[in-house]
């Protein structure tokens, strides 16, 4: 024997002592139960927390066509369970703990229905399967699986198999369906018939999945092993955004609030032959070059290149487990840099060596996972990442029958648990693509482009992987078709046309605001219509030849680079005028500038017998705009001074005779609380980037309601008082002539869905947004007030009109100081402990400042570097002490679960290092203290001492125990 070999026979012989020494152990199961894997107990805790959506229940529907031997098939899905304790398993909860206790062997499990005299079979088979598949299971008493065979015809059925993820996972579906042929084969004797009638046995299992659990759990105690899991996922993850911030179509509610649906897609077999030469190539997988391409995909829409993506991992990380049915898939959080702009092939490379790393620390439960590096639990996404990406090498049949031919059954059951999660599988040369998403944010037609833009990146990335990965080009969304509304006429032209045609019909009414202390370098006089406290005249209006000769008179001037004149003179509507007259429109040539707004003019219906009021400061392009608007339309312009927008009986008397108001947010609320005048309805006009969407909504339940995009009023939405709250602002379609798209960081225009910055005629705004599917526009936000607050990016004027949308809240603006988000709202206030159940807890303002109106600038816009800053936190962090009774005894129970001296009433569990396990016993210890039972979702939702002690003595009350003392 030469030494090398003998040197390979001593490696083998360590090898082997040392599997026999790690070998998992056999234990038996007491009548007491044993505790549950990690996996398991994150299940149970998100059942708790999310009762009734199916979001646990894994399927598998089949179509089975062929002689099919029903009692065969039930006794050997009876052997199945019988073999699996797993199966004949349920999950009770013992001293706020979940164990699982092993039951009996059922005698039968397959129900059966006979659909044969149904007039669509098939239809009825799909509604039956969904209905099975989302029937809630009862993890306390079980059982926790269902089998249920709808006879289509004599050799035509559908299998719906559905278990309960707590016990089961899609590698199960594997080893039963080996089992169950071999079963059913033995019993029927194959194709030849020759088989006894009963199912043949299978050897004894080595192993139970309670065995597995209980090494788990032992296993993770070890020092070694769990300071070498914790340390590489602590350091991979380290410093990643707490959220990947995708543009959803609504705002994330503060709850998951709906069960998900499904996108289904398909990558061509070209396509797929390509990802698998790249894969070669590189000497990796089509996995990871599918997964490096979802990075790409993700860091367009999201504007980041750090993002941490799901991957589903088989969790069997021990031989002896390969035959066992149960839950073991855990979940890997791989980190994509995409950082430094690199190359497809660069990327490949990073991505490799991340799934590599993480696959080989895939010991690591999720669940602990997140105790050790996120002791915060959201519940209003997943914590560590929101998005994932899985590949199966099968196409979802996992049975084969002798005599039986097995294909999928797809019924219409759609159950997604994250934001954003993607399965391909095998179908034919190509792959079948599944995408679950969370329709609490996303709308079908926006997850069925993202779909499409994969597939293109997949296709650009794979034939030219040495590009960088942000010039690998997706398709421009169109542009809008240009129109020449308007006619060949400048304004000017047309405005002389109409001075000729009504020489005395009134142009501008002009009313008087407060008194400037400026001087207006011409004086002009027109009809007084009335006086002002001090005896001037409040409102002067000017005949069309009036203002058409004192537009004639200034117009020089105006050539000279005359600035604009107080507000509180009839100067502001002439000297706009003139410059008409000078043929200077403030940048637009006169084509360009009539288009637009005779276009929205059109829209809204505007003629002579019009007049328009607006709130619009002189200096701004909005009061440029609705000079055009009345003017080159022969209707009457009514100016009125900004702060005439919060005197009631002031603005009372401006609408009192105007059909189209254009007027700010605060006048809105303002009218809308008044009472808007039911005898002369009018038309609204609002500013799309100032106006909450809430405010839109209620106005346009009473009135026709316009939003206006631009300092030059640019795009145009008709609001639909029905419409579901939106994330961003829909800005509508933009107005004729005016070139308005969408452009990516490179200045190129950008693709359909993808976020960039928008461009109104070929100039940047500083304004986020981006094209729908639909084609129009959606504002979502400035560049400028995108802030990272706590790990999380938070988008300040997002966050500002979902305040303003509070009831008692008039207008909002959100600025970060000290660190923290400081909210600012005019109106009655609001309280942050309500917020808790409208906002996710990362948007929570950590201040609120209630002042009479907000700050603005000249052009309407809320200065923020007005706003007053509030105080700093103190050094404390903001304790607040604990009121006695009720809290105290709170407090008291959290400070022995969670092993905490100090805690004050605005703590919060999960904050203080709470987690699943702590807040059921949690629960078990106010159900004893108190006498009444609260569920684990109330506790989530009431998060901190002084909320957990309101909801308490709620509790008491309405179980008459109000007046008696709480048990130490």
């Amino acid at each position: 024997m030469t030494i090398s070999k003998s040197a390979d026979n001593v490696h083998d012989l360590i090898a082997r002592r040392r599997r026999e020494r790690d070998r998992i152990p056999r234990h038996a199961v007491p009548d007491s139960g044993v505790p549950v894997s990690s996996t398991q107990e994150r299940i149970w805790f998100g059942e708790m927390f999310n009762p009734g959506f199916g979001f646990y229940h894994v399927p598998a529907t089949l179509r089975l066509r062929g002689p099919l031997d029903a009692q065969a098939l039930d006794r050997a899905l009876c052997e199945v369970i019988r073999r699996h304790e797993i199966l004949r398993s349920t999950v009770a909860e013992v001293d706020g703990m979940p164990v699982q206790r092993v039951g009996d062997a059922p005698a039968s499990v397959l129900r059966s229905v006979d659909l044969g005299d149904e007039p669509d079979a098939e239809a009825e088979a799909a509604r039956m399967a969904a209905d099975d598949i989302l029937a809630p299971f009862d993890l306390r008493h079980g059982p926790l699986w269902r089998a249920l065979l709808l006879r289509l015809g004599p050799d035509d059925h559908v299998l719906v198999l559905t278990f309960h993820h707590i016990v089961f996972d899609d590698p199960s579906f594997g080893i039963v369906g080996r089992e169950v042929e071999a079963l059913y084969t033995g019993a029927v004797g194959g194709a030849t018939g020759t088989g006894s009638g009963e199912p043949m046995s299978l050897p004894d299992l080595d192993l139970q999945y309670t065995d597995f659990s209980l090494w788990q759990r032992e296993r993770l105690r070890t020092e070694d092993v769990r300071s070498r899991l914790v340390d590489y996922w602590r350091r991979t993850l380290d410093g990643v955004p707490r959220l990947l911030d995708l543009p959803s179509d609504r705002p994330r509610p503060p709850h998951r609030r709906r069960a998900g649906r499904f996108h289904r897609s398909r990558l061509p077999g070209d396509v797929v032959a390509s990802v698998r030469a790249v894969a070669r190539e590189e000497g990796t997988t089509p996995f990871t070059v599918l997964l490096a391409a979802y990075g790409v995909l993700l860091s367009r829409y999201a504007g980041q290149a750090d993002i941490v993506t799901a991957v589903p991992a088989a969790g069997r990380i021990r031989p002896e487990l390969e035959a066992l049915v149960g839950c073991f898939i855990n979940i890997i959080c791989l980190r994509l840099d995409l950082r430094g702009e690199p190359t497809f092939r660069e990327l490949l490379r990073r991505v490799r060596h991340a799934s590599v790393e993480g696959h080989d620390h895939e010991e690591m439960p999720f669940e602990e996972l997140v105790r050790e590096l996120h002791p915060q639990r959201p519940q209003s996404h997943t914590p560590l990442f929101q998005a994932g990406l899985g590949v199966r090498d099968n196409d979802g049949v996992f049975l084969s029958l002798p005599g039986v031919r097995a294909s999928e059954f797809v019924p219409d059951v759609e159950v997604s648990h994250f934001d954003l999660m993607v399965d391909f599988s095998v179908d034919g040369d190509g792959m079948a693509g599944l995408w679950g998403y969370n329709d609490d944010l996303f709308d079908p037609a926006t997850v069925e482009v993202l779909a499409e833009q994969f597939e293109l990146l997949v296709a650009g990335a794979c034939a030219h992987p040495d590009l960088p990965v942000g010039d690998l080009s997706l398709p421009p969304a169109p542009r809008p078709a240009e129109s020449g509304t308007g006619g060949a006429e400048g304004p000017a032209a047309v405005l002389a046309e109409r001075v000729r045609l009504t020489p005395d019909a009134p142009a501008v009414t002009t009313h008087a605001g407060t008194p400037s202390t400026g001087t207006s370098t011409s004086t002009y006089t027109g009809t007084a219509t009335g006086t002002s406290s001090t005896g001037a005249p409040s409102a002067v209006t000017l005949t069309y030849a009036e203002l058409d000769a004192r537009a004639e008179n200034l117009a020089p001037a105006v050539r000279r680079g005359a600035g604009p004149p107080a507000a509180d003179s009839p100067d502001p509507a002439v000297w706009r005028y003139a410059h008409l007259k000078a043929d200077v429109l403030d940048g637009r040539t006169e084509g360009a500038g009539a288009a637009p707004i005779a276009d929205l003019a059109s829209r809204i219906g505007l003629g002579v017998a019009d007049t328009v009021l607006t709130f619009a400061p002189p200096t701004s392009g909005a009061f440029a705009d609705a000079v055009l608007l009345a003017l080159l339309h022969g209707a009457h312009l009514v100016t009125a001074p900004p702060e005439a927008a919060r005197d009631a009986g002031r603005l009372r008397g401006l609408v009192a005779d105007a059909t189209v108001v254009h007027a700010p947010s605060a006048a809105w609320r303002l009218m809308l609380r008044e009472g808007l005048p039911a005898d002369r309805p009018f038309t609204a006009l609002c500013d799309a980037a100032t106006t909450p969407p809430a405010l839109a909504r209620e106005l346009a339940a009473a009135i026709p309601t316009w939003t206006l995009y631009g300092e030059h009023w640019a795009a145009a939405h008709r609001v639909d008082p029905l419409a579901e709250p939106r994330r961003g602002v829909l800005l509508g379609e933009a107005l004729a002539g005016t070139p308005i798209e969408v452009a990516d960081r490179t200045g190129r225009p950008g693709a359909v869905g993808v976020p960039g910055e928008i461009h109104v005629g070929g100039t940047a705004t500083g304004d986020r947004g981006r094209v729908l599917p639909d084609g129009s526009l959606e504002l979502l936000g400035r560049f400028d007030r995108m802030f990272t607050v706590g790990g999380f990016r938070v988008d300040t004027d997002e966050l500002a009109r979902s305040l303003a949308g509070r009831p008692g809240v008039a207008e909002a603006a959100v600025d970060v100081r000290h660190d923290r988000l400081a909210a600012y709202v005019a109106g009655e206030g609001i309280d942050l402990t309500e917020l808790t159940a409208h906002l996710p807890e990362y948007q929570l303002p950590g201040s609120v400042t209630v002042l009479d109106f907000l700050p603005r600038t000249a052009e309407g816009h809320i200065a923020h570097e007005e706003l007053p800053s509030p105080e700093a936190p103190g050094e404390e962090g903001g304790h607040v002490p604990i009121e006695g009774g009720t809290e105290e005894t709170v407090a008291g129970i959290w400070r022995e679960l969670l092993g905490v001296e100090e805690i004050g009433a605005s703590d919060g569990f999960l904050d203080l290092g709470g987690h699943s396990l702590t807040l059921a016993r949690l629960s078990l210890r106010y159900e004893v203290a108190f006498g009444v039972e609260v569920e684990l979702p109330d506790l989530l939702r009431h998060a901190t001492v002084r909320e957990q002690a309101a909801l308490l003595d709620e509790r008491r009350a309405q179980a008459g125990l109000a007046g008696e003392e709480a048990a130490s």
